[in-house]
């Protein structure tokens, strides 16, 4: 719900909430006024004909307004001078109920007490409540609707800074900095230099650390290549079996360092969305490619492969990305594979399915895709394998799944679409995948 309709129901729900008690005071000041008045006028007409009486008058009931009668009292005064009676009546020719104001004055002239009584009809308590009633729903409707109306006027105008900076946050990339609109509204300005200064430092750090892992992979590469060198040519001098031994260790473990380098930095770039994607691939196209390149390592095993792929796969996937997807499945379903074992692929437009024979995993399998771990330890790898995987399915808006069922290791990618908010959302949650 929007910020405004909020503002507007808890401003229509406290007004519902007030309207039921201002209307009970409007009503019961209303009829105390009312009674007042009348019964004012009623004491003022007793006292004038009290004063003909005094004057040898014959009292004139034709002048008032309202009926008067005059009665001799046998009896002595009582203690209050005035009283007063309210009667509610049913008028049966007009079919609604009013109430009778009645002021009866004792008065004592020439030694005779009198009782002069006057009456009028005054709206009664359910008419003047109709008539407040009616009042307040038309004046509810019209505030209701006002409100309504003005409130979205002045969220266009208030509220607009508001919405042009979560435009700004949404679109936000660590790449480049965002510029916020400027504000009159104290509040929004605090919180557009709060997000100026956070985004601005994001910024900054990228960029420095995206310098740095590119400076650290680039200068890397000198010295391994350097060290792969130099061990080429003591290889190629007379050296001993123990010593051959050790120079082939040494190798493997320059190849392994330079495989990790050349991981983690495109681990870096998959976590910073550096792989963008403006067109669909041939999915299938790229699979066919990737099994054939395998081909000479599928035969030293002596492997089945079975293949059943669609025709057609479009996907909407980087194809460098692609491509390191398939050699990353194959290649783990090669390596962590037995003699004489079997792998079955299969790709849909909905999933793509990697199934091998293999040993079971030696760890759990919620570990299995974090970074360096490894499920049978296997010497030629880095531990990595996964993790890529895992991160081009986020940043490609896959879902990844494992599992091992009667000797094989099965991994399955489900091709559904996701915004690229949620992308964004699960690439920051999620930045550490491995290889099992």
């Amino acid at each position: 719900m929007k910020l405004v309709d909020k503002f507007t129901l808890w401003f229509i729900g406290v007004t519902l909430l007030l309207t039921p008690i201002t209307t009970y005071f409007c009503y019961y000041n209303i009829e105390k006024r009312i009674d007042e008045a009348e019964i004012a006028r009623l004491k003022e007409i007793n006292e004038i004909t009290a004063n003909q009486l005094r004057d040898g008058i014959s009292p004139v009931t034709s002048m008032h307004e309202s009926p008067t009668t005059v009665t001799v009292l046998a009896s002595a005064l009582p203690k209050e001078s005035v009283e007063i009676q309210k009667i509610s009546t049913h008028d049966t020719n007009l079919k609604h109920q009013e109430s009778r104001l009645v002021v009866n004055s004792f008065f004592s002239i020439k030694n005779t007490n009198y009782e002069i009584s006057s009456y009028n009809y005054i709206p009664g308590s359910r008419q003047i409540l109709d008539a407040i009633l009616g009042t307040v729903i038309w004046k509810l409707l019209l505030i209701i609707l006002c409100v309504g109306i003005t409130a979205r006027l002045v969220s266009q105008r208030i509220l607009h800074t508001l919405r042009q900076t979560m435009k700004k946050i949404q679109g936000f990339n660590v790449k480049q900095k965002v510029q916020f609109p400027q504000t009159g509204t104290q509040e929004f300005k605090e919180l557009n230099s709060f997000l100026q200064k956070m985004t601005d430092k994001a910024v900054d750090e990228y960029a420095s650390v995206k310098e740095f892992s590119e400076n650290a992979s680039h200068e890397l590469q000198t010295p391994l290549a350097v060290l792969r060198n130099k061990l080429e040519l003591l290889s190629e001098t007379n050296i001993e079996e123990n010593q051959a031994a050790l120079i082939s260790d040494m190798q493997n473990a320059i190849e392994k360092l330079s495989k990790i380098n050349r991981s983690l930095t495109l681990l870096a770039k998959l976590e910073n969305n550096e792989y963008a994607v403006s067109e669909n691939i041939k999915f299938c196209r790229v699979a066919k490619d990737v099994l054939a390149a395998y081909e000479d390592r599928i035969e030293m095993k002596n492997l089945s492969v079975k293949t059943d792929f669609a025709k057609n796969i479009l996907l909407k996937i980087h194809p460098t990305l692609a491509d390191m997807l398939m050699n990353n499945l194959v290649g783990n379903a090669i390596r962590h594979n037995v003699q004489d074992g079997s792998i079955e692929l299969v790709l849909t437009q909905k999933k793509l399915v990697v199934k091998n024979t293999g040993l079971p995993p030696e760890m759990p399998v919620e570990e299995l895709f974090q970074r360096f771990k490894k499920g049978n330890q296997c010497s030629e790898s880095v531990g990595l394998g996964l993790s890529i995987v895992k991160q081009i399915c986020e940043v490609s808006g896959f879902f990844i799944s494992y599992h091992y069922s009667n000797q094989l290791h099965v991994l399955q990618i489900d091709f559904q679409s996701k915004s690229q908010e949620e992308v964004q959302t699960i690439a920051l949650d999620n930045l550490a995948p491995a290889i099992y």
